[in-house]
């Protein structure tokens, strides 16, 4: 409907007529939805448990394979509460390109993003933004997760990589009018994409008065995809669950650091679809995660939490990498198990093991 009105209400009976109006630039949406993320309806999409948002980055570059930083760029990347990656992409409703032009790019964008992104570079692209807003990433990240455990931190972001390695997304095209074609596409997708959300949110905006306002409404998530869909993300997975997803070689080696673990007395803590191997810490009185494991194979040797000198540290990481396996990260190396590396794996987990216990021994 063209120039539709709301009324904004003054008192009792004075009103003031707020006019449909499109948005003069593209960019001016952009711009309002990463100052304003809320603009996202989180409680449309999930009311059960409303989103929250964390941008990562505007215009963030995304590569077409390993050696680039960005092919195409997308609009934004919000991370929500439980680590979801969210792509999104703005657009007028007056743009002229084919609703299925629109969704391909979108399909573009997360079938190399949750490929080729790499960790290190999303966190510094994340506390980038957050430095941009006057905060800390970490802060930023307590808060979205509720959270004053600032061990916490890691493990959100091991889910924010771990959603994003096995394509657990969602997608969201954000205008200020979303057409009837583009509203099929999206429920059509939402509802046949099992780890995948497509959704659309309709921002339109009203003027009058020197006053704007903004009614933002979902589309896409019908009651078929809602109840596909329905939130089990909280739940901890177990390790018949988990294995079930991995591929034979990794379903090996997990098998074999997990009994490992067992026969040393370690604690293994299962988190919503992977798990951590957790070593006693006589000087911490209390355990650290030295492993994480996450299908479909993903291995990741852990040391942000060891009570160790910084130089005992450096040269862990050193010998880990030997195995000539491993992709560094900040605080992890990370390896993507197949049926190659599998053996050097294993030792890679029992010289860490090892090392970790040598060194709290020492430490006491």
């Amino acid at each position: 409907m063209k120039n539709a009105k709301i009324f904004l209400v003054h008192g009792k009976r004075n009103l003031t007529p707020m006019i449909e109006t499109a948005y003069e630039r593209e960019d001016d949406l952009q711009a309002l939805l990463a100052d304003y993320p809320d603009l996202l309806p989180g409680d449309q999409i999930d009311p059960e448990n409303p989103r929250r948002w964390l941008l990562v980055a505007r215009e963030l570059g995304v590569p077409g394979n390993d050696d680039e930083t960005g092919r195409w760029s997308l609009d934004h990347l919000f991370l929500d509460q439980d680590g979801t990656p969210t792509f999104v992409e703005c657009k007028r409703a007056t743009d002229t390109r084919g609703r299925r032009e629109v969704v391909a790019q979108m399909l573009d964008y997360a079938a190399n993003g949750t490929s080729y992104w790499k960790m290190d570079s999303l966190r510094q692209s994340a506390a980038e933004s957050a430095q941009k807003r006057g905060e800390l990433l970490d802060d930023e990240i307590l808060r979205l997760i509720d959270s004053d455990d600032p061990s916490q931190i890691d493990e959100f972001w091991m889910r924010v990589e771990e959603k994003l390695r096995s394509s657990n997304v969602r997608l969201v095209f954000v205008a200020d009018a979303i057409p009837s074609e583009l509203r099929k596409l999206v429920e059509f997708l939402n509802e046949q994409m099992n780890t995948v959300d497509v959704l659309a949110v309709e921002a339109k905006q009203f003027v009058g008065e020197n006053l704007t306002t903004i009614v933002p409404r979902l589309v896409g998530m019908t009651e078929s995809a809602r109840d596909k869909k329905r939130p089990t993300n909280r739940r901890q997975t177990n390790r018949k669950e988990m294995l079930a997803k991995c591929s034979p070689e990794a379903l090996q080696f997990f098998n074999h650091i997990l009994d490992s673990a067992n026969d040393q007395g370690h604690t293994t803590y299962w988190g919503t679809s992977g798990f951590s191997i957790r070593v006693y810490i006589p000087s911490l009185e209390g355990f650290a995660s030295i492993a994480y494991g996450y299908p479909p194979n993903i291995f990741q040797v852990y040391f942000a939490h060891l009570p160790f000198s910084d130089e005992q540290v450096i040269t862990l990481r050193k010998e880990i990498l030997q195995f000539g396996i491993f992709k560094e990260a900040p605080k992890t190396l990370i390896a993507d198990l197949n049926p190659e590396n599998i053996e050097q794996a294993k030792k890679a987990y029992a010289l860490m093991e090892q090392r970790v216990r040598e060194l709290s021994s020492n430490n006491e």
